[in-house]
């Protein structure tokens, strides 16, 4: 039932977000990029941000900070820095999943699904580098990296997995499908596998973390760098933020069981009691 609440407030205020930005004419050209930002940024906090706390008022009212995980203790920022270490020594093997996502190719009906959704994915990017060429970058960070970190973790951690592991009482289960459902919402299909690890780390930081404070920061360092390399990124730099790292398999092998190593070390304690 709180899952039904929790989807149904998202898609009502998504649908009538959508209505008010086509009657301002928000999106329409010539785009003012940074009351378009804004807007993106407003959207998270309604779409995601509000119906988290709504359901966490309506159905935990006596213990929103525990159900939410809003412990922000000492302890809880070292881990969360711990927490960015794994998101960095994935990189290489992110990157590699991007490498292969991207080389998926659809035959037969499915081609013409397969070009439009590339075509989409094409519109989205220009958008997106469009935002960060012409806003400030203070502007991009809270807009594209802060606002989407704390708004996203607070829907599918705090809200759909954490109902999840509820329902089920499997905490892997509640992970994995949160996983799905965090990168399917990006609408992205060719780079889906790239986000369904992010998610699926995410989702074992919220659980091992114990802290809200774990994910936004981690989320947000990996929302930055991405925000960061696309405003450095000039015509005349040369340099091509969405080009891949072409990184060795034993550099992305040794970075990657070096991520394990350190998330099992680090937070391996927190998802023993937490099954």
């Amino acid at each position: 039932m709180q899952l039904l609440v929790l989807a149904a407030l998202s898609l009502v205020l998504m649908f009538l977000f959508a209505i008010l930005v086509a009657f301002m004419g928000v999106y329409t050209p010539p785009v003012e990029w940074n009351r378009y930002l804004t807007f993106l940024a407003v959207n998270q906090l309604l779409v995601f941000g509000l119906p988290s706390v709504i359901v966490a008022a309506l159905y935990y009212r006596d213990d929103m900070r525990g159900y939410l995980r809003l412990d922000f203790s000492g302890r809880r920022w070292l881990l969360a820095l711990a927490g960015v270490v794994v998101m960095l020594l994935l990189v290489p093997l992110t990157d590699w999943l991007s490498v292969w996502n991207d080389g998926w190719h659809w035959s037969g009906a499915w081609e013409r699904v397969e070009m439009e959704l590339r075509k989409m994915g094409a519109e989205s990017q220009t958008t997106v580098e469009n935002c960060l060429r012409e806003c400030h970058p203070l502007l991009s960070l809270l807009c594209m990296a802060l606002v989407p970190a704390l708004c996203e973790e607070l829907f599918f951690r705090a809200g759909i997995q954490n109902l999840l592991q509820r329902w089920f009482k499997n905490v892997h289960v509640a992970v994995w499908v949160t996983a799905a459902l965090f990168s399917l919402a990006h609408g992205e299909v060719f780079a889906f596998l790239p986000r369904f690890l992010l998610g699926a780390l995410l989702g074992y930081l919220y659980v091992g973390g114990g802290s809200l404070a774990v994910n936004v920061l981690t989320h947000f360092v990996n929302n930055a760098i991405v925000v960061l390399l696309y405003t450095l990124a000039t015509p005349e730099s040369g340099f091509d933020p969405a080009a891949p790292l072409a990184i060795g398999w034993a550099v992305t092998l040794a970075c990657s069981l070096a991520a394990v190593l350190l998330m099992v070390s680090t937070f391996g304690k927190g998802l023993k009691i937490s099954k």
